[in-house]
């Protein structure tokens, strides 16, 4: 079965049919994501300031906005999973050993059947058809038992993941997009304060 379920998923993804177009339609949703929440951002530090430092603002905010996408991309493709490959649990070897001990089983089983029906061994049914039957529904079993154990490790390791992913595009969302828009609101309330300094010294 796992053989087949490998063949299958190598012929799907030498024709190419079903996942290119998806992928390419989930990057130009998620560019127009990244645009809309740059727009957002823009809109929301300009909203109330003068039509000149507003524009100023958005032009800050539209510059950090050029490149953004693909430096997300990068930083997703280096800093979304965690260093290293996933660890894997003590106790992997025990049921790797338990997995071929019952893939052992079902070949044993089949080699006695096949040397009762070429005549070599003595008919006796019963032991071999226990064997096979035991490999069979033994490594089944132990796949899922492990499918079972690893998922608390493995939603840790995805969790991490997520977390060093979501820290890396919010430093980079800050470097390109927040710090130059805060940079102009900044300017503007050094210009307003030095104006309101000098209307008040002019009016004394």
């Amino acid at each position: 079965l796992r053989l087949w379920r490998w063949y299958r998923g190598r012929g799907d993804a030498t024709t190419g049919r079903h996942a290119v177009r998806p992928q390419a339609e989930e990057e130009i949703t998620a560019r127009q994501r990244v645009e809309q929440a740059v727009r957002t951002v823009a809109d929301r530090a300009s909203a109330g300031l003068p039509g000149p430092w507003a524009q100023a603002v958005r032009e800050a905010a539209v510059r950090g906005a050029h490149g953004l996408s693909e430096a997300l991309d990068e930083l997703a493709a280096r800093a979304g999973l965690p260093p290293g490959r996933p660890p894997r649990p003590g106790w992997w070897p025990v049921a790797v050993l338990v997995q071929a001990a019952m893939t052992l089983l079902q070949i044993v089983g089949g080699l006695w059947l096949a040397g009762q029906i070429a005549g070599v061994m003595g008919p006796n049914l019963g032991v071999p058809v226990l064997l096979m039957v035991c490999g069979i529904i033994g490594g089944p079993l132990v796949e899922w038992g492990c499918r079972i154990a690893a998922r608390g490790p493995a939603r840790r390791y995805g969790q991490e993941a997520e977390r060093r992913l979501r820290e890396a595009a919010a430093g980079c969302g800050r470097a390109r997009v927040l710090d130059p828009v805060a940079a102009e609101l900044l300017r503007y309330r050094e210009v307003r304060e030095q104006y309101g300094r000098v209307v008040r010294t002019g009016s004394r």
